[in-house]
């Protein structure tokens, strides 16, 4: 885990060395453990990077790395959790190391296979390899975009980085989006994997690939869900989930430093905590997140602690810190967070570090692919009405009535979805499908995106690498190969991950429908007489800067931090 950077120049001028220097230094949070930089032989190219060392902490290791007949470079930032089985495909294939890091296994598997490398690789991502006798850089994001990747290109230069800082530290001119930021405020951003908050600064898309060449600059995306339904029984798909959902937390606990687990109570972050105790890891600590509010999940953080007899380590955020450290924080984000939630997971990341350990698993990244949000419940009933399932269609409601109550409704707008389909119309809910897996595909490849950004900010910016089981290409390629009445049944969301953990977890945690995550209490907070001051402050600044305050105040707060720290 690390932050990389690079600026390729089409015009035959040098890098200028300084400026690329500032692009390491901006970013040593993502690798305080050291630093490297290369420049081609006429310096129109340079690969640089940031190193937080966890699999093979020698400087052998060290980045950016350089092929034996000094034609391949690579500056590389996550892990590939597979890079042992497939070292040992290319040592098959005559293929010798001189490291144990998964930096040269990527860097062969690129010699070896070409572009179709990326097909090999279980692992987050983000990278950049300068082939010499071609003289072009390929540059790829992992799947699902866990690792960020971002770029400036223009006629004269092209220049990426992990961060935009690192892009701004470079390049003089960019400036803040003003139309984007607005869209913020107004809570009208649309989703786009692309999109940042500064001008002409683009991000590459999750599961993408990049080629850029003085004459070239080619953009493809190399993996999409398929969706496709197996007839496949529930007890079959169940143990398979178990076995899959098993093996990618043993690929992402391969390091050759400490690794802890996040544990917020909920269903995901349990499941993974109580699955580590059966897979017989022990000394593993757990990191949480706790309010003084209704919104608390101490009671399950509890229980799971004390089945596993793991030892867990927790963070009381409260409105004073979330004002004194929010600056800090859209900083290292460079983007205006949606909500107070992502404070409260970047307290938890400052933790770690603390307890002695460097690498987290998290429970992201199973709400968009087996349904954890509460709309979708909806869409897995309608669609029972719209294939006449009608007892199906009844049965799920009863269940629905009962799990979450009278005072929540399907509706009856559905009951028109028949006659609409008869002339080509749907409600605007459908716009980006009917069927509940179509929902899910949207959301797996879109919303997931923002979360993971979160993510990897947060917990960079504390130097911690965060893994995610629940991202294992293979475990979510699975469940969409199944019926979504496996995903969701009984009136609960997530039933084949609750079902096949239904002896591994504490039965509260087993039993649980509703959704909290890290919920702090943000209206309490925004009422509080501190936090109300700085709303006033950001209101009129943001009027002062020609920006329409938003409804919201929170919004208006973050904004506010936002272009206090990018503002030139």
């Amino acid at each position: 885990m690390c932050g990389i950077a690079g600026v390729f120049q089409f015009n035959e001028l040098k890098v200028d060395a300084t400026k690329a220097q500032l692009m390491c230094d901006v970013m040593a949070h993502r690798g305080p453990d050291g630093e490297g930089a290369w420049y081609n032989s006429n310096a129109t190219v340079a690969l640089l990077h940031r190193r937080l060392s966890i699999i093979d902490l020698s400087d052998a290791a060290a980045q950016p790395m350089i092929s034996d007949d000094q034609n391949v470079v690579i500056a590389f930032n996550g892990e590939i959790y597979n890079y042992i089985e497939i070292r040992n495909e290319l040592i098959a294939h005559g293929v010798s190391f001189k490291t144990n890091s998964d930096t040269e296994v990527l860097l062969q598997s690129y010699i070896h296979w070409g572009v179709k490398c990326l097909n090999h690789f279980n692992g987050m991502f983000a990278f950049a390899i300068w082939d010499n006798q071609k003289q072009e850089l390929f540059c790829a994001r992992d799947r699902f975009g866990e690792k960020p990747f971002h770029y400036f290109k223009s006629n004269d230069v092209f220049a990426f980085a992990s961060e935009i800082k690192s892009i701004k530290a470079y390049l003089s001119g960019i400036t803040i989006d003003q139309q984007v930021l607005q869209n913020y405020l107004d809570e009208k951003l649309v989703i786009d994997n692309s999109i940042t908050f500064f001008k002409d600064v683009y991000a590459l898309e999750p599961a993408t690939y990049l080629i850029v060449s003085k004459d070239k600059f080619e953009k493809k995306k190399y993996w999409n869900i398929e969706l496709k339904e197996d007839n496949v029984s529930f007890t079959e798909s169940k143990t398979k989930f178990q076995t899959l959902f098993n093996k990618s937390i043993q690929l992402r606990l391969r390091s050759d430093v400490p690794v802890g687990s996040s544990l917020s109570g909920g269903l995901d972050s349990s499941s993974i905590v109580c699955s580590l105790k059966e897979l017989n890891v022990e000394n593993m600590q757990t990191f949480s997140a706790r309010f003084k509010s209704e919104l608390d999940e101490g009671k399950w953080i509890a229980d799971v602690s004390s089945k596993t007899s793991y030892s867990n380590n927790e963070v009381w955020p409260d409105p004073s810190t979330f004002l004194k450290e929010l600056e800090k924080m859209i900083w290292h984000h460079e983007y205006p967070p949606g909500s107070a939630s992502v404070f409260a997971q970047w307290c938890v990341m400052k933790l770690p570090r603390t307890k002695g350990v460097k690498v987290l698993l998290d429970g992201q990244g199973a709400d968009e692919y087996l349904a954890g949000y509460d709309e979708l419940k909806y869409y897995a009933l309608w669609e029972h009405y719209h294939k006449g399932n009608f007892k199906k269609f009844f049965e799920e409601r009863n269940h629905f009535k009962k799990h979450y109550g009278k005072d929540k409704s399907i509706g009856y707008a559905f009951l028109i979805d028949p006659l609409l389909k008869l002339f080509g119309k749907k409600r605007d809910v459908f716009k980006y499908g009917h069927s509940l897996k179509q929902i899910l595909k949207y959301y797996t490849e879109n919303k997931l995106n923002e979360l993971l950004r979160y993510a990897d900010r947060n917990s960079m910016a504390n130097s911690i690498e965060v893994r995610l089981p629940f991202l294992d290409h293979h475990l979510v390629e699975y469940v969409f190969s199944l019926p979504m009445t496996h995903v969701y049944s009984q009136g609960k969301t997530k039933f084949i991950l609750r079902e096949s953990m239904k002896n591994v977890l504490p039965e509260s945690v087993y039993n649980r429908t509703d959704k909290i995550g890290f919920a702090p209490p943000q209206n309490s907070w925004m009422e509080t007489d501190l936090v109300r001051g700085e709303v006033r402050n950001s209101r009129s600044n943001l009027s002062d800067n020609g920006y329409q305050p938003s409804k919201n105040d929170y919004r208006n707060l973050v904004a506010y931090y936002f272009i206090k720290s990018f503002a030139e």
